[in-house]
């Protein structure tokens, strides 16, 4: 019995998920939110010394699908926008300025809402070590928005000696991205691509005499030494790569811990990676939470299973659950897993109460497993024994959902339970 409801809420759901959401519902919450969509664009940049007295930075702009608003033209969808890149110096003068005017376009309506999927630009310059800004602007086309960033950078630590650079993580990417061709380096806490594993780039400042950098990775629940690195350079400045074989990149939360030595002066930094893994969705930042989100769909045996289980134990039976709910195991893409949590992020950012998150919520309950509504009805009714309710129609599934609110502070609730107590 368990299993057939469960075959059957799965089957509604990959139904639904193949119809573009391009009814009115969507297309009004996605126009009422394309102001903040618009500035959700990165913007990032990468250091390493090209001498003892300068630095070469490659700035990054990374503009994800959901930033854009996507028009559908013929069987696709199209979205075009300018962007661009400007240095400053700490007293406003420009130092370099670079410009993309590009477009987008996808035959899939998933895309355009993706955080995974984005654009590049970067742009290299040469520096001092100075005290600088960097702005960038992304403008919509379609809704002539126009988002925008600004970082302050502060190179004047690195007169410092000894002095340790942000570790540059790269990995292999077709390209050219500034470090080399098919080397790109990571713009985010999150990798993607590790079937080559990933060099890490180190680079510094230091003096005539010797100097020792030493690494290490830190997973879950175990730390390991990767190298240590013993030279001595009259340049002023070094650079070091080391590789991190996969075997390194089975946790999904990963730190690197770097510690430069010299003349008895030691400086660290550590970075924080979190690894992408094939079948996993680019919305999923924190497995326990995502893996709460889940409980529209689990089984009462696998609620059960996974009780009181935390960290790597955790990690593998949220993996394992989705695989078992993967449409196309044959590829890299959990289809259901991603569309499952791009409508928790939606619910948790439309429906979301003071007291609870979206996806709590009966709203977001209903809109995760049917998605959105082919129409709604809403009443206010003048009467102090009437609540205000909301209908929502799925006509293709021939299913109609009631919330009422019952105190008038939009806390609606089903008038039915729809999955019953034990949810």
């Amino acid at each position: 019995m368990e299993k057939r409801h469960l075959k059957n809420l799965i089957i509604i759901f990959v139904v639904i998920m193949s119809i573009p959401f391009n009814n009115a519902f969507s297309q009004r919450a996605k126009r009422k939110n394309v102001i903040d969509n618009i500035n959700k664009f990165n913007l990032v940049h990468f250091s390493r010394p090209v001498s003892k007295d300068s630095i070469k930075m490659t700035a990054f702009l990374e503009i994800p699908y959901n930033s854009l608003q996507f028009i559908k033209r013929n069987n696709g969808f199209y979205a075009s926008y300018d962007a661009s890149i400007i240095l400053q110096d700490k007293n406003g003068k420009q130092i370099f300025r670079s410009m993309w005017s590009d477009s987008i376009s996808t035959d899939d309506y998933m895309h355009t809402q993706s955080r995974f999927r984005n654009r590049k630009h970067y742009s290299n310059v040469t520096i001092g070590k100075g005290k600088y800004v960097i702005l960038s602007d992304l403008y919509d086309k379609d809704t002539r928005k126009k988002g925008n960033k600004k970082k302050k950078i502060d190179y004047t630590r690195q007169n410092k000696i000894p002095s340790l650079m942000e570790p540059i993580v790269i990995a292999n990417l077709k390209g050219e991205w500034g470090f080399g061709s098919d080397k790109f380096p990571i713009t985010g806490r999150k990798v993607t691509s590790i079937d080559k594993g990933l060099t890490v780039l180190l680079s510094g400042f230091v003096g005539d005499s010797p100097y020792s950098i030493e690494t290490n990775i830190i997973g879950n629940n175990d730390e390991k030494e990767l190298s240590v690195i013993n030279n001595e350079t009259n340049d002023g400045f070094f650079i070091h790569t080391i590789n991190l074989d996969k075997e390194y990149l089975n946790s999904l939360n990963l730190k690197l811990e770097i510690k430069l030595i010299q003349s008895n002066k030691e400086k660290k930094v550590v970075k924080n990676i979190t690894i992408y893994k094939p079948g996993l969705s680019g919305f999923v930042k924190n497995i326990e939470n995502s893996f709460q989100q889940m409980k529209y769909i689990l089984t009462k045996t696998e609620r059960n299973n996974s009780k009181g289980k935390k960290g790597k134990e955790l990690e593998g039976i949220f993996l394992e659950y989705w695989k078992l709910r993967d449409p196309t195991p044959e590829t890299y893409l959990n289809e259901l897993m991603e569309e499952y949590y791009i409508r928790v992020n939606y619910v948790n950012d439309y429906f979301n109460m003071s007291w609870k998150e979206g996806w709590e919520t009966d709203f977001g309950m209903i809109y995760i497993l049917f998605g959105p509504p082919d129409e709604i009805q809403r009443s206010n009714v003048n009467s102090s024994n009437s609540s205000v309710y909301q209908v929502w129609y799925y006509n293709r599934i021939n299913k109609q959902f009631v919330f009422k609110d019952q105190n008038g502070f939009g806390d609606y609730r089903l008038d039915r339970p729809f999955l019953g107590s034990n949810y």
